[in-house]
């Protein structure tokens, strides 16, 4: 079931992959790295669910959310990340979705 909604948000999906180290440094050392950001496909965020320390989120309107996502996603806007709201491991992988409509 997880892997049908997963594929089906997928459809009209942006998933981000942020590591959450590479965001936790500096400004300076920001410069010199690449972006800590990432697109995945959704098989790619399928195989991520299952490992741990990974927490997803999504960004969609309360509706949608209510609608159907992913199992376990935390429902977030980005307005609303923040120190704090985020997991304290700076080795967890952090996922963001949310609808895009094209």
């Amino acid at each position: 079931m997880r892997g049908k909604l997963i594929r089906s948000l997928g459809l009209a999906a942006v998933v981000l992959l942020w590591t959450h180290a590479a965001f936790a440094g500096s400004q300076e050392s920001k410069k010199s790295e690449s972006e800590p950001f990432k697109r995945l496909t959704v098989d790619e965020v399928e195989k991520l669910l299952t490992e741990p320390n990974v927490y997803i989120y999504d960004g969609n309107r309360d509706q949608l959310y209510r609608d159907g996502h992913i199992p376990g996603a935390v429902h977030l806007f980005s307005k609303d990340i923040k120190e704090g709201v985020l997991p304290t491991d700076k080795q967890s992988t952090l996922i963001f979705y949310c609808h895009s409509e094209k």
